[in-house]
């Protein structure tokens, strides 16, 4: 809308714009803003899409001689951060590009820090009935310098996230080609069903729920082994018990065997007891 209107134009200076359309000055740096508050959207294309902007907005502000800072060499640090520090065993790294990034670093957040509490002063004379215009312009020219060094703050975060997801893309690339292709398939959404043990019972309860498939089990097997979930009837035939399988069904039968030795020695050495017992030995209560 602003671009549409024409409100700004490359060749006025910020002394020739209304009091009033300064503060449009911000939308550049507003919609950066609030592009990187989005969660739902591709990362890569949102902190792609907010850097534009911001660098807009520090392009009109350069116009406007709100700041002085030379475009082209601030985004030639920012985007080459990754070459200030060189891999380990390759090359030494600049140490004193470091350093000078450093020092500007320090210095923009001193100037920030200035900027708030002059904006904090301003907006309180701001919010009052009666307004001078140059205090309205002064504040309004002051938040767009706060907004500078965010633009720059922002921009300085998203050239350092940008190669973390170009990475992770190309990463992602390569699982994606050495993929089985039987993984590629797409799970189906779930949709209800009806299960039946025979066709009458199908019959009967199709009938019931037209809107719903019904299968017997045997259809409904046939159909996961079309799709691959189930192993086909000939498979699980043919396939051989694991040893697992094989230690659990031998178990039982070692088992029943040392409990029938067991039960006979038994059985014998109560007979040799009862032969040297007779009955009722042993029991002469009442019997004087």
């Amino acid at each position: 809308m602003v671009n549409d209107l024409s409100l700004f134009s490359d060749n006025e200076e910020l002394q020739e714009v209304a009091t009033s359309e300064i503060r449009y000055l911000l939308m550049p740096a507003l919609l950066g803003y609030f592009t990187l508050k989005r969660t739902t959207q591709d990362r890569y294309n949102v902190i792609t899409k907010a850097k534009v902007y911001y660098r807009d907005f520090l392009r009109l502000c350069k116009l406007y001689g709100i700041t002085q800072i030379e475009l082209a060499t601030e985004m030639e640090h920012n985007e080459n951060a990754d070459a200030r520090v060189a891999p380990a065993g390759r090359t030494p790294p600049d140490l004193l590009a470091m350093s000078n990034i450093r020092e500007q670093k320090i210095e923009r957040y001193k100037k920030q820090k200035q900027t708030e509490d002059k904006l904090k002063e301003l907006y309180s004379e701001v919010q009052k009935s009666h307004v001078d215009d140059e205090v309205k312009r002064d504040y309004y020219t002051t938040l767009l310098k706060k907004w500078v060094n965010t633009s720059l703050d922002e921009i300085d975060s998203i050239s350092m996230e940008l190669p973390i997801l170009e990475h992770m893309a190309k990463v992602k690339g390569q699982n994606k080609v050495t993929q089985p292709p039987g993984k590629d398939r797409q799970k189906q959404p779930f949709h209800p069903f009806i299960i039946t043990k025979t066709q009458l019972q199908k019959q009967v309860f199709g009938a019931g729920y037209p809107g719903l498939p019904t299968y017997t089990v045997e259809e409904f097997y046939e159909n996961k082994v079309k799709e691959g979930d189930f192993p086909a009837p000939d498979q699980c035939l043919h396939s051989k018990p694991s040893n697992q399988e094989q230690t659990k069904t031998e178990a039982p039968e070692d088992q029943d065997e040392e409990e029938t030795a067991e039960a006979l020695q038994k059985a014998r050495d109560w007979d040799d007891w009862k032969d040297d017992h007779r009955r009722g030995w042993g029991n002469r209560q009442n019997m004087g």
